[in-house]
Parts: structure tokens; C-alpha cells; sequence
């Protein structure tokens, strides 16, 4: 099996623990970009700016705050956000964004000075400081500005709000507290281990909680059934659901367990807070300026943390995520939601004290 084919059998494959990793390096082909892509002088003479960036959901929610500190800078332009096309109904729902349109979709008009068009794709991987800052702030430098300090805001529509509450009564979501987890990330060295998802699930829902596990596969595995017939919450499968309704999903859980994937910063925009679980990479590239969260990493424990990212893990045992197990996450999610609402701690026994149903 060649290199490219072992990555994509690791993508949704996790490893028996066992022996320490092995990491192999590669060095980038292509030169470092031009820096900064384009500047205040050109925005200011714009009046439509197309940025592009081929890259997953977390990618393309960290240029939002950027978009942010342009849009207040440069009220005269219109922003228009080209993403993969499973992207586009959620980048539309954000005020930062006039227009978002697929990949092979062409940006209405020619281009000239008064439409910039900004390729943002690969630019952050191939940038200089790609290990240092934090990916929200190397978009800002590609426009020679610094970004908004706080993470974008995503208010689910009333439609989609209904749509969610009609989803969870459908799939019998019944408990005081919801609580979202992450099954899998487009890569298995940036998700939390499927049986510590299941594991944690089970822990929550003998706790009378209801458990959301969310997955872009609409075959992704399914949670074993309980011993305990028991237990008073529901394990529900959210998988292969549309972006927006996904948010709004979101946003009635109270908590969220999300590793170094896209569903962690969508919970950010949406309000919610999140135990963050990192593996390889270094967390302050990811949370700078989120809020309201608690992160667990195996930096401490295993040696080689941190280490390449992306196409770079060619064989790993993922070491650094067994590290993180289910009852660290349990004790880091009831700290989290003490902190939120300190009314918790005393009726933990008898559940979570959940923020009103939708």
C-alpha cells in the first residue's frame, strides 16, 4: 500500500494502542505566499471581494472574523465567500458573507479593481508562521489587517430552529440536558477515538442525559445499544444532516465534546460551550480568542506532541488521543457546565440543570 492510499485507510480507521508513533515529515513543494495578499488600499478601492478557500468547515469559519474587520473597515464592499459546496447554505446565514457560491461556481463580473478575488487555499499550510500564530490571525495578515478578536456569530433562523425541534421530538430527545458529541474529523489524527465517543456517550446518557453524536457520514457507525435498560437518556445519530440544521441542533445542546474538527468552531459561532480534545496539533492555533471552553491535550504525556499535521501523519498509533479518556472528558464537561451555571454542581445528581428546551 503506497502513502496516499494508507492515508485514506487512517482517516476513518482507528489503530489498536500500542508502541510509540511514527511520524514521517514532508516538506512542503510549494513556496511560501505573498504576504499580504492584498491590502487596505486595494479593499478601500474595491467594491466586491471574492475569497476563496479550498479546505474543510473549520478552515472556512476562521477567515469569518477577518470578513468581519472588513466589512466594518470597508461598509461599500460586498463579500462574496467561495467554499466547498456543502459549505455554502451555512456561510450564508453569517452577516460577514453577501453571497457564498461553490467552487466550480464562477463570481458574477469580471475581474478588475473593483472586484478582488483573494485564493486563500493552502495559504495558511504553506504560511511561514503556520506554527506560531493562530490560524484566525494569519488570515488577517493575507489582508494586511488584523482580524476581529472573537470568533463570527451564527444565529439559526426561526424556520431552522423549528426544523430542529421537530427533528429532536422526531428522534425521541426527550432529557433536560443535551449534550453534542463529535464522532470523527476529516482526519483520524485530528477526532477523539470512536470507542471513547461511545464510551462517554454511555457515561452521559446513565446519567439521565440525552447525547447528540454528530458525523458528515450518514453511514457512520452506530452507538453499541446499553447493558443498562436503565438509564433515562437517549443516545440520538445526527449523521449526513445539512449544515444550518446541524447549527441550530447546536444550538439548543448545553455542552459540546468536540476534537480539532470543524463542528468545534461551528459550536463557538453558535454560542456553545465545548470540551476541546487535541491530539497532534498545538491548541492556541485553534481556541485564540474563543470563549467558554475547557481543552484537553496529551502534550505532557506524549512526547512527540506536537507534530505534522494533515497528509503529513503517514503511520501513527494516535498515542496522544488514548491519552485523553472518556473520564477526563466527563470530569472536564461537569467543570465546564459548573462554570456556566453554578446552580449544577448541587443537582448533579439528579442530572444536568439544562437551559430551556427550543
Amino acid at each position: 500500500m503506497n502513502a496516499a492510499q494508507d492515508q485514506v485507510a487512517l482517516r476513518h480507521q482507528f489503530q489498536v494502542k500500542g508502541g510509540p508513533p511514527v511520524v514521517q515529515s514532508v516538506t512542503a513543494k510549494l513556496p511560501p505566499p505573498p504576504e499580504p495578499m492584498c491590502g487596505p488600499a486595494q479593499l478601500a478601492a474595491a467594491s466586491k471581494l471574492i475569497v476563496r478557500r479550498d479546505a474543510g468547515l473549520g478552515d472556512c469559519l476562521m477567515i469569518l472574523p477577518t470578513l468581519t474587520a472588513i466589512r466594518q473597515r470597508f461598509s461599500q464592499l460586498e463579500v462574496v465567500f467561495q467554499a466547498p459546496a456543502a459549505y455554502t447554505a451555512l456561510l450564508e446565514g453569517f452577516a460577514e458573507v453577501d453571497e457564498a457560491i461553490a467552487l466550480n461556481e464562477s463570481p458574477a463580473g469580471q475581474p478588475g479593481p473593483e472586484m478582488l478575488l483573494v485564493d486563500l487555499s493552502n495559504y495558511m499550510e504553506r504560511h511561514p508562521q503556520a506554527w506560531q500564530r493562530p490560524r484566525i490571525d494569519l488570515v488577517g495578515m493575507a489582508f494586511g489587517m488584523a482580524s476581529v478578536s472573537h470568533a463570527a456569530i451564527y444565529h439559526p433562523t426561526p424556520q431552522l430552529l423549528r426544523q430542529a425541534k421537530e427533528w429532536l421530538t422526531t428522534h425521541g430527545c426527550r432529557a433536560p440536558t443535551r449534550i453534542a458529541l463529535a464522532l470523527r474529523g476529516i482526519y483520524g489524527h485530528r477526532s477523539w477515538l470512536a470507542p471513547y465517543v461511545f464510551e462517554l456517550a454511555r457515561r452521559l446518557t446513565a446519567k439521565g442525559r440525552d447525547v447528540l453524536i454528530f458525523d458528515a457520514d450518514a453511514h457512520a457507525p452506530q452507538c453499541p445499544r446499553p447493558r443498562d435498560l436503565r438509564q433515562t437518556g437517549s443516545v440520538i445519530s445526527a449523521y449526513g444532516l445539512e449544515l444550518p440544521l446541524v447549527a441550530a441542533l447546536l444550538a439548543g445542546c448545553d455542552a459540546a465534546v468536540v476534537p480539532d474538527t470543524g463542528l468545534l468552531h461551528l459550536a463557538a459561532c453558535v454560542g456553545l460551550p465545548f470540551v476541546a480534545i487535541f491530539g497532534p496539533v498545538p491548541p492556541q492555533l485553534r481556541l485564540n480568542y474563543y470563549e467558554n471552553y475547557r481543552c484537553l491535550t496529551a502534550e505532557k504525556k506524549v512526547a512527540c506532541v506536537p507534530c505534522c499535521e494533515g497528509p503529513r501523519h503517514i503511520r501513527c498509533s494516535y498515542e496522544c488521543l488514548w491519552e485523553i479518556t472518556p473520564s477526563m472528558v466527563e470530569t472536564a464537561l461537569h467543570q465546564l457546565l459548573s462554570q456556566a451555571n453554578p446552580s449544577y454542581s448541587a443537582k448533579v445528581t439528579n442530572g444536568f440543570c439544562g437551559k430551556p428546551a427550543f
